[in-house]
Order: structure tokens, then sequence, then C-alpha cells
């Protein structure tokens, strides 16, 4: 057993201390609140570490983090050493900064935390003072140049323009699909979510785009003719032929204007995954235009991206998605009726600003009963709050609302009564405290 660190829970309890907004409630979300001039001004005190390599930046609502995960894995089987940057992380912090796969060391973890302590403004001028989600950013920054990595993937935090990862200087930026999320911080119109999204587009810089509602795609069309960026559109530019799916992996066809690659075979599960996987490919290109076809499915299969239709167990199955609005909720039905053919125990937690009539409206037809719980997360809906949502869809479903997610694991685990498969979605925190009881050593590191 591999106890924390001293060295690293000093780092974590730094990091306590600081403002969180991925844990705050009340968000105000402005120029104001997010100050990228002096988030600037702390990275010119560590020597512009973001400066020493390239970066693609990946922002989007749905499949961002898919779609950067597998970016980063296409790189590192060209040759490349690549850093990969994260969020939120489902059970240990040191999940976001990783270099070719493999998560920060929790001493190296400590060494650029307490070279930020120093560097950066924090205590001492509150107004100034830089949030947990800058500090991380910067620590993945900052690891990346000390491990001196060729790439790196950067995945936007919340929106596009005001996040963190926005300081660099991309050499591709790449926007996922537009759908309805965080719309109490981003706006409550598509249009509204776009807008933040596009900042991240650079002049003289390609932005791949992927799939994306007629309208949204015509105002990022604009959007990028304005500011300069070569849009790389799914559907004119390269495309993506979803051939089946199973257990072990999801079938698919590439082409571009250029190659075209038959009979692909992608780590994560999903039609939708082989949307993300071909804005990746493209992204790719961009990046590495003489990379190799081998090289590809190479990436593609080793891909992966824990929390996201993830297996944990397999019989009887126990299947892991941390879906949480609408859309990821449809794909992640079409998903499930295609992998089971039984009707599933479902432990469903959400958050606050989702939208459970469309949630409910996807995963209520698979699942047999629901069991209701909330995760640890302080942004968390209560159980009863969630279980007072499901009575007025009236779905009548047989429904068991227990607040401690542990004790709801055990419920749903001994309702599957040996065949029927446990779907748990809703939350990616709830799908975080489901998966630290499979990995407890990242699970410790948390609660000491």
């Amino acid at each position: 057993m591999v106890k924390p660190s001293a060295r690293f829970k000093e780092a974590r309890k730094f990091l306590r201390n600081l403002v969180d907004w991925e844990r705050a409630v009340g968000l105000t979300f402005s120029d104001e609140t997010m100050r990228l001039d002096l988030f600037r001004e702390g990275l010119a005190a560590i020597d512009d570490p973001q400066d020493s390599y390239r970066v693609a930046i990946v922002g989007g609502t749905k499949g961002k983090g898919s779609t950067s995960s597998i970016l980063a894995s296409l790189l590192e089987h060209q040759g490349y050493k690549v850093g990969f940057f994260s969020s939120p992380h489902l059970i240990s912090v040191r999940e976001r900064i990783r270099v070719n796969g493999e998560i920060i060391p929790q001493d190296d973890f400590a060494d650029v935390i307490e070279i930020l302590s120093k560097k950066l403004r924090y205590f001492d001028d509150p107004g100034r003072s830089r949030t947990f989600f800058e500090t991380l950013t910067a620590a993945g920054l900052l690891h990346f140049a000390r491990e001196k990595v060729d790439f790196a993937v950067l995945e936007v935090g919340l929106g596009g323009r005001l996040d963190a990862t926005n300081v660099t200087d991309p050499v591709v930026s790449v926007i996922t699909p537009i759908s309805r999320d965080h719309l109490h911080v981003l706006g409550n119109t598509l249009e509204r979510i776009a807008e933040e999204k596009a900042g991240i587009m650079r002049a003289g810089r390609p932005t791949v785009f992927g799939r994306q509602k007629p309208a949204i795609r015509r105002f990022f069309v604009k959007r990028a003719e304005e500011k300069g960026s070569e849009p790389v559109l799914y559907g004119r530019d390269y495309r993506a032929r979803f051939a089946g799916v199973d257990r072990e992996g999801t079938r698919f066809h590439y082409r571009d204007r250029d190659v075209r690659y038959d009979d692909l075979e992608l780590g994560l599960l999903g039609r939708h995954q082989t949307w993300n996987a071909a804005s990746a490919i493209a992204a790719l290109r961009r990046l590495v235009p003489d990379a190799t076809e081998d090289g590809i499915r190479a990436g593609l299969r080793a891909a992966s991206w824990p929390g996201r239709g993830e297996f944990l167990e397999h019989d009887p199955p126990v299947f892991l998605d941390g879906a949480h609005n609408g859309d990821s909720a449809k794909a992640l039905a079409e998903l499930v009726s295609q992998l089971f053919d039984r009707e599933a125990v479902l432990l469903f937690a959400g958050s606050r600003g989702k939208e459970f009539h469309l949630i409910f409206h996807h995963l209520l037809p698979l699942a047999r009963e629901v069991i209701v719980t909330q995760s640890s997360h302080p942004r968390a809906m209560t159980a009863e709050e969630v279980g007072e949502r499901l009575r007025r869809a009236d779905a009548g479903i047989r429904m068991t609302v227990e607040p401690d997610w542990r004790k709801a694991l055990e419920t749903a685990r001994s309702r599957q009564k040996g065949k029927h498969p446990l779907l748990i979605a809703g939350s990616l925190y709830l799908a975080g405290d489901v998966r630290g009881t499979y990995f407890p050593e990242l699970a410790r590191e948390e609660a000491e």
C-alpha cells in the first residue's frame, strides 16, 4: 500500500485553501472574476513554460475530454512525448496532469505546487489571488516544460474565452459539439455558449469543428472568418462512419480530402466516440501532416477515457458513464441498448443546473428500477431533490432514494441479481466516487 508522501499532502493542503470555482455553488462568470491578465503575469514569473512546446487546445460541450484523450494517444503513437491536461479529476487531482498517459508522480506534483506557491500571487493580495483551477493549469504547463514534452493537449475547463488554458498560443484549436450545459454560467442559449467556446480560435491557425447543429456551424464559420482562423468542418472537410460497437471497442471508417482509413478500431465505446475520434484525427493531421496510418491505428486502439463508457466489471456488468446532460444521455442510451440485452439497474445522481427531464427521457426506458443518490461533491443535488424530480416526471418506475452513495451502490449491486447490468450515470462526481472504490490508493490521496 502506497501512502501519500508528506510533501504531496502539503501540496494538497495548499490547494484546498484556494478559491475553487468547481466546488462553488454561486459562480459569477465574467471578465472581472476570470482575470486572465493576472494569470498571464503569474506564468511570466515562471518563465512562460507554455511557450516551450506546441499546444493543441480542445473546447466544446460534448466529448472534449474524450477528444483530448484520443488526440494525446494519437500524438504519442506518432512517437512524440505528450502532455495532457484535463478536468475535472475523477478520483485524485493528479489525474489532471499526464505525460504519455502516466499521471504526474506525487513528488513531481509537490515540486511544481511548491514553485507556484512562491512565484504566483496568493494570500498576500486577496484581490489578485490565483484560483485552484488556475494553479493546476499552471502546474500542468510547468510540469510539461520540465518533462520536455513535444506537444501538450489542453482540455478547456469551462467555456473557453476566459478559461485559464486559453493563455496559450495553440497550433490548432478543436471545438467539439455544442449543447446546453452550464446554463447558469455560460448562458441559456446555444449561441451564447458558442460565443464563449469561440474564444479559443487563433488567427492564422486552424480550428477543427466537431459535428454541430446547422445554426451553430454557421455561427462558428462566421466567427472563424472574423478571427482569421481556418475552419475545418465535420461533414465538409472530414467525416466518420460508424461500423459497430461491442464491449472491446468501436469500429468506424474515416475520410478527409486526402486520405481514407477503413476499419479503424477505437478503445472508447459508442457511435458518438467515432465523431470525437474523427475530430482528433483531423487535428492530428494539422499538427503532424506526415502522420503514419499505423500510428493512427495504434493510437486509436490504445485510447481510453475513465468514467466515460467504462466497464468496471463484466459479469454481471457494472458500467460507468458521467452523462449529465440531454445529449450525452441520448448517446449513452444508444450505447447501452447496443451492449446489453437486459434492462439495467440505474444508479443515478445529479448536479444543479442540469436538464433532468431530458436525461430521464433517454435513460429511464433502459432501466427496470432507479436507485437515486447523491455524490460527495458540494454542488450535488440532494438525493431527495433528485427523487422529487423523478416523481414529477411520472415515469412509473420503481425508485429507491438513498443519500449515502456507498449504501446506494450496495443496494444497486444487490438488485442486479447476478444478471442485470448496473448503469451508473448522471454525474461525473458520482462516477469519481464509485470509481474510487476500485482504485482505493488514488481515493486515499484525496481523503487524507
